[in-house]
């Protein structure tokens, strides 16, 4: 089972707190990353939007160097609805083509189409 990642809430923000960092000086990525224990490139995808989601563990040291709560940095996504883009016999594409399809065994009225003159549209009084 592959454990829970958290998402970054916003790049922006966590790039303030290593600016703002509570030792009293900015941290720069290598920094930062060398007191989480992750790689530099982990970080710099993070800031960068590349990959904007790490473990619960990676999350929980970054605000414990940062001295901020999870919260501040980090959401954790809703699960998707069953089914959602997981369709098994074509998705969007093949519910458009059903759709075509149940078109030519339509009569032409329902369809909009009709065979004499179009009177004028007029409201009912």
């Amino acid at each position: 089972m592959t454990q829970a990642r958290l998402h970054l809430t916003d790049r922006h923000v966590l790039r303030g707190l290593m600016t703002w960092a509570p030792a009293g000086g900015s941290l720069d990525i290598r920094k930062l990353a060398d007191a989480v224990g992750v790689s530099k490139s982990k970080i710099g995808a993070l800031l960068s939007g590349e990959r904007p989601s790490v473990t619960e563990e990676v999350a929980e040291r970054i605000c414990a160097v940062l001295d901020v709560r999870r919260d501040a940095l980090f959401f954790e996504p809703l699960p998707a609805p069953a089914g959602a883009g997981s369709n098994p016999k074509g998705g969007a594409n093949r519910e458009h083509e059903r759709a075509v399809a149940a078109d030519e065994v339509r009569g032409s009225h329902e369809l909009g189409e009709h065979d004499g003159p179009v009177g004028a549209y007029r409201r009912r009084p």
